[in-house]
């Protein structure tokens, strides 16, 4: 099976130019599109056919007159066809972060430079063709397509290869082409759900729990292990089942009295798998940006010194997302 598929890409490498992926503008030249009858041509062949042969059969000239008109509207047709897809230029860009398990969205401008109006190009990713999005080109116009996949786990995720395909004006022939952009959409890890508290560092060098301060009372919580019974919130108990599998409920204050916020992976449980560990330092993160709390960051050889606000916390989940992948950069937000 491998040695089939293997074949079969090489064959769409060779025929229908899918090559590896293209940085920059495309442009779809004459060799990028092809053309062949769709469903509805081959039955309008067919019906061409018996029109012919049975004007020859009956030396009808009607019919040799009706089959060659048909015919010449055929080849028109092809032309027409090809033209409203040829030489559209192709442009991509990266797409924002997404979290794994959120939709990453890729946007691609496509336009029309020529003095030609362009009607009904459908574009899709190749693997789901059914998710497709339809756009009209005026003379001169640039259009942003936007199309969206699921993600299902962190890093880079490459744009999957995009279609391009139309039938206008009559249906009876199918123009495509296919485009492999080189862009990718950076994944994050899934941020943990009711993680345990931040860990705060006091100054003693020990740690402490993130929302145990007792400056000024934020709401409530499940229970984390490591809170303080003192902050047990009895109010909100008495009205929990615990027989039938309610949690404890702490009280959460904001302005903790310990000293500075530092998110280390080799701080965490070594029994926790690798990828927990991440989403749990992502639920760290984007905790403590919500509060406005600085925060140090220390995965593996790299160390962020204590920062906050919008780029110190892309660079944080960007080094979680590349964990363990190979030649990939972590960019600054501009």
């Amino acid at each position: 099976m491998k040695a089939i598929q293997a074949f079969r890409l090489r064959l769409r490498r060779l025929i229908f130019l899918e090559k590896s992926p293209e940085p920059g503008e495309l442009v779809l030249s004459q060799r990028r599109v092809f053309t062949l009858p769709s469903k509805p041509g081959m039955v309008f062949l067919l019906v061409l056919i018996i029109c012919f042969l049975t004007a020859t059969n009956y030396n009808l000239n009607l019919g040799f007159g009706m089959t060659y008109l048909l015919a010449g509207v055929a080849v028109v047709n092809t032309l027409f066809t090809y033209r409203n897809l040829a030489y559209l230029k192709l442009n991509a860009r990266d797409g924002a972060a997404v979290f794994a398990g959120d939709q990453a969205e890729f946007q691609f401008y496509v336009k029309n430079a020529d003095q030609l109006e362009r009607f009904a190009i459908h574009i899709s990713f190749q693997q789901s063709p059914h998710l497709e999005q339809i756009i009209d080109l005026a003379r001169g116009e640039e259009n942003i397509v936007k199309l969206s996949c699921i993600t299902t786990s962190r890093g880079p995720l490459p744009c999957p290869r995009v279609q391009l395909q139309t039938w206008f004006p009559m249906g009876l022939l199918r123009a495509w082409s296919t485009w492999l952009p080189a862009t990718y959409v950076l994944v994050y890890p899934a941020p943990e759900l009711n993680p345990p508290p931040l860990p705060f560092i006091g100054e003693s060098g020990e740690k402490g729990n993130a929302n145990t301060g007792n400056e000024d009372y934020a709401g409530v919580r499940s229970y984390q292990a490591g809170d303080p019974l003192k902050h047990l919130s009895w109010k909100h108990i008495a009205r929990v089942d615990l027989e039938a599998g309610g949690n404890l409920i702490s009280k959460q204050f904001d302005g903790a009295s310990f000293g500075e916020l530092l998110i280390d992976f080799n701080s965490l449980p070594t029994q926790l798998p690798i990828e927990q560990r991440l989403s749990r330092m992502t639920s760290w993160i984007l905790e403590a940006d919500r509060l406005g709390l600085p925060y140090e960051f220390k995965l593996g050889a790299l160390h962020l010194p204590n920062g906050s606000g919008e780029n110190h916390r892309h660079m944080c989940l960007s080094a979680l997302a590349n964990y363990g992948h190979s030649n990939t950069e972590v960019r600054s937000v501009q």
